[in-house]
């Protein structure tokens, strides 16, 4: 059986045609993989990019970060959590008692509270000089507790002796118990 010229030609076209087809769909799959592999190239060049940026700002937010620590510890030691009244009321009649203040009230109202913050209004009433009185406010200003003095009436005596009654109301805060 003899296979013609045109037949020969045909086998040895399809057997091309078979070898550049496998050939290409190999290349084509290698190419596919080249095209993945410099995309995660791309990709790993930009996050190691965005690294670098990011670790430049380390140094200014590690300075951020112990001001914020700071602000933290004052925020706790100047409103502390827990209300610890009997502490309060005994360093509030100690100042009193330091600038020489007399008829010393101190009356607490209902106390307002939400997640984060507490506070509890305060009715304070004094007498005393005009310069005891300043200091007083002075060295509640200097109280280790925030205390917010959100109105203040001073009237003269009757008979003008110099002794001027304090009427004040105040706020105090603090950070509530967590519960659970």
């Amino acid at each position: 059986m003899n296979v013609s010229e045109s037949q020969q030609k045909l086998i040895v076209a399809v057997g091309v045609a078979l070898i550049a087809g496998f050939g290409g769909y190999r290349f084509s799959a290698l190419w596919q993989q080249r095209k993945a592999l410099d995309d995660s190239v791309e990709q790993s060049r930009q996050t190691l990019a965005e690294i670098h940026r990011q670790s430049a700002r380390l140094p200014g937010l590690e300075k951020e970060l112990a001001e914020k620590r700071r602000q933290a510890e004052a925020f706790d030691r100047r409103i502390p959590a827990g209300r610890s009244f009997a502490e309060l009321w005994r360093q509030i009649a100690e100042v009193m008692n330091a600038h020489r203040l007399i008829d010393q009230t101190v009356q607490p109202g209902a106390a307002v509270e939400d997640a984060q913050l507490g506070a509890i209004p305060l009715t304070l009433s004094c007498s005393g000089a005009m310069q005891d009185i300043y200091a007083f406010f002075k060295a509640m200003e200097q109280q280790d507790r925030l205390i917010r003095f959100e109105q203040v009436e001073l009237t003269n005596d009757g008979n003008f002796s110099g002794v001027v009654k304090l009427t004040a109301k105040a706020r105090l805060y603090y950070q509530p118990e967590k519960k659970g």
